[in-house]
């Protein structure tokens, strides 16, 4: 879980980026990153935040950053970025391949083995399946 401001200023990166990278962000997008990120920090976010770290984040080598993050993030902190940005991808009920690439890309860059990239998937599919019934 994100603890302080850097893990929860990761999070709220990813969440942006994987859901931007198809683009554009949506209402139900940008209420998503809202919720989780109140949900994990206790702060509020406005559209304008979130607005300024799509455009922040939009350049750059975000990547080689996540890449350097992932040296001092804990395992937790890691898979909670992976679980945030996936949720907010399900935020317009479906699933561009460009947002799925990048976060493949960041759980990547994170050093997230890809089998246990797909358990995180699959735990959440799971526990969403729960939250329908």
């Amino acid at each position: 879980m994100a603890d302080n401001r850097v893990e929860a200023n990761w999070i709220l990166i990813a969440m942006v980026v994987v859901a931007s990278s198809d683009h554009q962000l949506d209402a139900r997008e940008i209420g998503l990153i809202q919720t989780i990120y109140r949900d994990r920090t206790g702060r509020t976010l406005n559209e304008e935040e979130i607005a300024r770290t799509a455009l922040a984040n939009s350049k750059g080598k975000l990547l080689t950053e996540f890449s350097e993050a992932g040296k001092f993030l804990d395992q937790g902190t890691k898979e909670e970025i992976v679980r945030s940005a996936y949720l907010v991808l399900l935020a317009d009920n479906r699933i561009a391949g460009e947002e799925r690439k990048k976060l493949q890309d960041i759980s990547a860059a994170l050093r997230i083995p890809e089998i246990h990239f797909g358990a995180i998937l699959e735990d959440l599919a799971v526990w969403l399946a729960g939250q329908k019934i």
